[in-house]
């Protein structure tokens, strides 16, 4: 964007992003230091917690944000935005297209990293909603040693009507790829953004079946944005155009705007529009189907049939109602931020 002599850029390692206080600790110092904008990749529980620091400076945060933890605050963050990759969201639409496909009856399976985060409520109970049921619930051992995918290739032996619906991640996503070769005749799998991260997809052998998703971005999408972004990141030294780096990218197009203040404003992304909700704070995108399948070059997946999911807007109502019934009760949570992982 031209803009290197305008700005300067300084960065601090958060781990896992688990750690507030630690979070806290930087951020404090960053400000101290007269650091105009902060941008972290962290869940909106963190960023509660942070947040006192930049309503005390009138200085600006920006999260990063996967989507896949819901916010606690119902008030938005007087001095945050949040740039979301929507895998929540994504999950509701990938659960609808499974009921459009004519299933009622769920099969539910992730990994033990993945039980953690909100996907898992999300295809419940939007199933639920919809006239359907998870019938069927299965998480596989922390231990990848321990890995097996045997109890949810028994259930659908016997359920053939069943469809499944999955939340994996990075090795977790080839692990369960891989054992579910054995069950490519049983049903059909409908899958979490991140289980379709193309990074991922491009080193995991096609199991055998094909399967649905949705999704937030892919590589594949014809836009003008979209090519400049995957030329210029897949041409850095160290870089790579993913969802990770897509965030990055977003982030550096709204402080481009020469703005503190986001509310309402609009970016056109390499996933297309990128709208900043004012009641929110959070971003606003569409959501994507598409079909993984084989790539006959490598052997391997690959993302087709990319194509907008016209359910998005109705899906993003459905969510607000499931994060606010969320709100009223006592749920766990990993506090590290989701896929914070090698990809």
């Amino acid at each position: 964007m031209g803009l290197e002599g305008y700005h300067e850029i300084v960065s601090a390692g958060i781990g896992v992003a688990a750690k507030n206080e630690e979070i806290y600790a930087h951020c404090e110092q960053f400000l101290l230091d007269g650091t105009d904008i902060i941008i972290g990749y962290m869940n909106p529980l963190s960023a509660e917690f942070i947040h006192p620091l930049f309503e005390a400076s009138g200085k600006t945060l920006i999260v990063l944000d996967s989507g896949y933890q819901f916010p606690v605050f119902s008030e938005k963050l007087s001095n945050a935005w949040f740039i979301s990759l929507q895998g929540s969201l994504c999950t509701r639409v990938i659960t609808q297209k499974a009921i459009e496909d004519g299933f009622r009856d769920f099969a539910f399976t992730c990994s033990f990293y993945d039980a953690g985060y909100r996907p898992c409520y999300v295809y419940a109970a939007a199933a639920e909603e919809k006239g359907g049921a998870i019938v069927f619930n299965h998480i596989t051992p922390l231990k990848r040693s321990e890995f097996t995918l045997q109890p949810l290739t028994e259930f659908l032996e016997n359920k053939r009507k069943t469809a499944v619906l999955a939340t994996f991640c990075g090795d977790m996503a080839e692990d369960f790829f891989a054992g579910s070769s054995d069950t490519a005749g049983y049903g059909n799998v409908y899958g979490t953004g991140f289980t379709a991260e193309e990074t991922w997809l491009g080193k995991i052998p096609y199991p055998g079946y094909e399967w649905s998703t949705a999704i937030a971005w892919s590589r594949n999408l014809e836009t003008p944005e979209n090519e400049i972004f995957v030329q210029i990141m897949d041409g850095l030294k160290q870089g790579k155009a993913n969802l990770f780096s897509l965030l990055g990218w977003e982030a550096a197009q709204l402080i481009g705007l020469e703005n503190t203040a986001f509310d309402g404003m609009s970016v056109r992304s390499p996933r297309g529009k990128v709208y900043m909700d004012p009641e929110s704070g959070f971003s606003e995108a569409e959501v994507y189907y598409a079909t993984v399948s084989k790539d006959d070059n490598t052997g391997n997946c690959l993302l087709k049939d990319i194509h907008t999911a016209s359910v998005t807007g109705t899906e993003r109502e459905g969510l607000k109602k499931n994060i606010e019934h969320v709100r009223t009760i006592q749920a766990n949570t990993w506090f590290n931020a989701y896929a914070c992982l090698e990809s």
